[in-house]
């Protein structure tokens, strides 16, 4: 067994009654009562030969923060410095479920729900992640790593394409498929990385792609969603089969931007509550599915890893300002620059996913005010000075056809900063409310309202590039990013396959392919960098690609761009009131 792995569960869950969950983004969906507990998930992974590691890091909460990553690492670095760990060696990824607490990053736009950043919050989930790292340090076992894979078959109901309209629009799609092909267009792969020690099967972590969002925006419990309950399952079975105690099952995302385990939403459904214990029991049910088929690919078949070949790097890149390589464009835009532009926020988003937004009479008028602020943009272009037409002349060109409601690089709402005089009253929306309210605190100047500056990585661990993205990719877009990995990693030496990592280090909303952000759908209205985000990715992945071709002593990484840092101040003055929850 070439391989030492210490493994790790923790609970981290943030009971705070009354505080809203992250995911839906309405402040309706407040905490009363805990269902299930959420956990982290670690796994340690050592050569035996070169003492080289990695970490697998799971959380179940809605996505990773900047900040959440950053104080787990002030912690490692005092409490863990034997071990040298550095950034690389460990990817943070989120199961990505609806029905946890939101807070716990600096980052406004993505506190808007719960009216603020909570310490409390972030702290429970680094004490829960230390926690889980001290579990696993505890004793280091010889393993065996094995890759094992499976499709689930097309009648099971698990995963469908919610944005259907986006995804024919793509140009490897010759013939449209249907409302009722809904279930062909997703990715029905599901990876399994297994632990093996001399007492048999001691965890695994899989990735397959599908939202957790069996449990809609009227909800009021914790609850790990679908990806949970399958882990909860996996881990009783295999105990109860094997006498263990022990047995980890994280189970991970995949490219499910554009997939929902919920087969053509109700359109009734964005009026009527649900019970929330029905659709907790149906999000256990979709679990079930996923546990089950898990179980079953575990008879697969696999590649086992070998421990020669560890390599890892992560890198900062600024995704506001990125030219994409015309070879990673569709062809018919590769006679143009294309070039991303600081975050902006679309009307789609505003709508929500899956009835979940605003109504549409309301999406109408601001729709009419996107427009005003557009053309008196272009308009003023002809009289401004060079560099603000240049600046305006970009965003538009980057970010059309999006209907921008929200700039969160340039801090606007409307084509305004000063959002104490827009026109739009604070009892139409929740967010108009909250920016209005921190606006007038003077606490959203310092930087930008998204995350602009954000981490790649990519990690080889026995010819499997694992590859952390931080943000939501459809089935398309990460069907173009893997692929062009895998072309310029097939020729080395020992290499198996990509596994993406989406919801990883960080969050920056949704990749879409340029043709499916065209449409307009809720995930291309929260593709913040514009149209060309998806090749943007792909450009600045592909280079990082190429530099792990060469020896570590030779690579021309830029280790030097960083994330900016919030002022104590800034945050204590947004900070969430719990006494008035």
């Amino acid at each position: 067994m070439e391989f030492l792995v210490g493994r790790g569960k923790s609970d981290i869950t943030p009971f705070i009654p009354g505080i809203v969950m992250l995911g839906y983004g309405n402040p309706k969906n407040t905490v009363i009562s805990v269902d299930t507990p959420i956990s982290v998930r670690t796994f340690w992974i050592k050569s035996q030969s070169s003492l080289k590691q990695f970490l697998f890091i799971n959380l179940e909460i809605c996505f990773i923060t900047q900040a959440l990553v950053d104080d787990v690492w002030q912690r490692i670095e005092n409490e863990f410095a034997d071990h040298k760990l550095n950034r690389s060696q460990i990817i943070f990824s989120a199961q990505h479920t609806h029905s946890a607490p939101s807070g716990y990053t600096h980052y406004t736009i993505y506190n808007t729900p719960t009216e603020g950043f909570s310490s409390a919050v972030l702290n429970t989930l680094v004490n829960g992640i230390i926690d889980s790292l001290k579990k696993a340090q505890q004793e280091f076992v010889a393993s065996e790593l094995t890759l094992k894979k499976g499709i689930i078959d097309l009648d099971v109901d698990i995963s469908y394409n919610r944005s259907l309209k986006a995804h024919n629009n793509n140009e490897e799609v010759t013939t449209s498929l249907k409302k009722e092909e809904q279930s062909q267009a997703v990715n029905k792969q599901m990876n399994i990385l297994e632990f093996k020690d001399e007492r048999g099967l001691s965890g695994v972590i899989t990735y397959f792609a599908v939202h957790c969002t069996n449990i809609l925006w009227t909800n009021h419990y914790i609850s790990p969603g679908n990806k949970g309950y399958a882990s909860i399952y996996l881990e009783e079975e295999i105990n109860k089969q094997t006498g263990r105690k022990d047995f980890i099952a994280a189970f991970n995302q995949g490219d499910a931007g554009d997939v929902s385990p919920i087969y053509s939403p109700p359109w009734w459904q964005a009026f009527i509550p649900r019970n929330d214990l029905k659709m907790i029991k149906l999000s256990k049910e979709n679990g079930h599915k996923q546990f089950t088929e898990a179980i079953n690919f575990l008879n697969n078949n696999g590649i086992k890893l070998t421990d020669d070949d560890m390599d890892s790097e992560l890198i900062y890149i600024d995704m506001s300002n990125v030219l994409c390589d015309k070879k990673h464009l569709p062809k018919k835009y590769q006679h143009i620059e294309a070039r991303t532009s600081p975050g902006c926020l679309g009307v789609a988003f505003i709508r929500g996913s899956e009835g979940a937004g605003i109504v549409t009479p309301l999406a109408w008028i601001v729709i009419a005010a996107t427009l005003i602020v557009k053309y008196v943009e272009l308009f003023l272009t002809l009289f401004k000075s060079e560099k603000w037409s240049a600046q305006i002349k970009r965003k538009y060109s980057s970010q059309d056809p999006k209907k921008i409601f929200v700039e969160t690089g340039s801090k606007k709402i409307l084509g305004t900063s000063n959002v104490l005089n827009l026109i739009v009253p604070s009892f139409v929306d929740a967010s108009i409310k909250y920016f209005k309210k921190i606006y007038k605190q003077g606490s959203a100047r310092e930087h930008t309202w998204t995350q602009h500056i954000l981490p790649i990585q990519i990690s080889n661990i026995g010819g499997y590039y694992f590859v952390g993205i931080p943000a939501e990719t459809t089935t398309m877009s990460g069907k173009r990013i893997r692929k062009a990995l895998r072309d310029v990693f097939s020729n080395k030496d020992n290499f198996k396959d990509v596994i993406l990592c989406p919801y990883s280090n960080s969050y920056c909303g949704y990749i879409t392919t340029p043709e499916e952000y065209e449409k307009q759908e809720y995930e291309g209205g929260h593709t913040l960098f514009g149209k060309w985000t998806q090749p943007g990715f792909q450009t600045e992945l592909v280079k990082l690609a190429e530099e792990m071709l060469k020896p570590k002593a030779e690579r021309n990484l830029n280790r030097d761009l960083s994330p900016p840092l919030f002022s104590d101040y800034e945050l204590s003055i947004r900070s969430l009131n719990q006494t008035n929850l």
